[in-house]
């Protein structure tokens, strides 16, 4: 069922932008998996591009600044990547720096379709709100009229239409996890950290997604934290495709890199190839959380969009792979998926040095 709604989909969004099957197809053996990181000073924008040039941006960044964040994202997706709409757009959690850009974005580029995990006017039983959004609140009013007629809930093993190859799966939504099936028990899970205190924030209930494309995976968890993190990965994976070399290979560091995400036993478990924290100057990037990625072997990589400036050089990435020098930033990284999955690119910006890392 899952695979003919897929075949489906994609033939409504062949037969949107006015292409044979044929020719569709052709184009997208051309581009690989687009993902643009955008820098919206500790908040959060992720921006999705499938090969059929499907778009799905994650977060909207903060409101104000004259729209600096809307405008970031909306020079992302026309002068970068170069689409004139965004075909979909999903809401972590209810956090002015996740969700703050909505209206300003609205202005700037048309938005199709609007996925989030629920608002307390939705009366979804299971469902709960302990920081809001207030019915009254600007930035919720502006969301929602934004949204209207456009907007789905997403809950744990939803996934997007998306056309074409990639698959985008919800983990976590609302504070709930998606079943572990037939995975087996995790053995990292004999020796776990003690839990934290209940977080009453919206943070624990953001929503996770993975994306998968052939061989690579990426795993977005928007600050999903630390306890609702273990449910993930224990007594089971429900991340990882498997055993053996399969593994998540690129990850965003959860919550900007705080240490009130970033489960050591999830890291480890999903044993990422490479991973990029939307950090801001003094947003995030906290030194255990960069100590605890440079002891994972498999990690090649670790990219940061600000230098933290309130630690050391020995708690912060390689200067290298740090995309903004000054504190206004506005660079953004870009991570390049071959068409057939099996290798990437990742590059500062559209002119920095550019790595290349195999999917696994």
């Amino acid at each position: 069922m899952a695979s003919l709604r897929s075949r489906i989909a994609s033939l409504l969004a062949i037969a949107a932008l006015g292409l044979s099957p044929a020719s569709a197809s052709a184009s997208a053996q051309e581009h690989g998996l687009d993902i643009y990181f955008i820098d919206v000073l500790g908040g959060a924008a992720t921006l999705v591009v499938t090969p059929e040039r499907e778009s799905i941006l994650i977060d909207s960044g903060w409101p104000g600044f004259d729209d600096r964040d809307p405008k970031r994202i909306a020079h992302v997706l026309k002068d970068v990547a170069g689409l004139d709409h965004l075909d979909h757009l999903v809401t972590t959690h209810w956090h002015i720096d996740h969700y703050g850009g909505v209206e300003g974005l609205a202005k700037l580029v048309r938005i199709d379709r609007f996925w989030d995990r629920g608002l307390p006017s939705d009366g979804i039983a299971g469902l709960d709100f302990p920081d809001g959004p207030k019915p009254d609140d600007p930035l919720l009013v502006a969301y929602l009229a934004a949204s209207e007629g456009k907007r789905t809930i997403l809950k744990p093993g939803d996934e997007l239409p998306l056309a074409g190859e990639v698959s985008a799966v919800v983990l976590a939504s609302g504070g709930h996890v998606i079943g572990a099936g037939e995975a087996e028990s995790n053995a990292r899970c004999e020796d776990l950290p003690a839990d934290k205190p209940e977080d009453h924030s919206d943070n624990a209930r953001s929503l996770a997604l993975v994306f998968r494309f052939g061989a690579f995976d990426f795993l977005d968890c928007g600050d999903l934290t630390w306890n609702i993190e273990r449910q993930l990965i224990c007594p089971a994976d429900t991340i990882s495709r498997g055993a053996g070399d399969e593994a998540i290979d690129l990850y965003q560091v959860t919550h900007h890199g705080m240490d009130i995400s970033n489960h050591p036993t999830l890291v480890r478990s999903i044993r990422p190839t490479v991973t990029i924290m939307n950090n801001g100057p003094r947003k995030g990037g906290s030194a255990a959380v960069v100590r605890l990625l440079r002891s994972i072997p498999s990690i090649e990589a670790n990219y940061q969009m600000h230098r933290n400036v309130a630690t050391g050089p020995e708690d912060n990435t390689d200067p290298a792979l740090i995309a903004n020098d000054s504190p206004e930033g506005g660079q953004f990284i870009h991570v390049r998926v071959e068409p057939d999955g099996s290798a990437f690119r990742v590059r500062i910006g559209e002119n920095g040095q550019e790595r290349a890392f195999k999917a696994r």
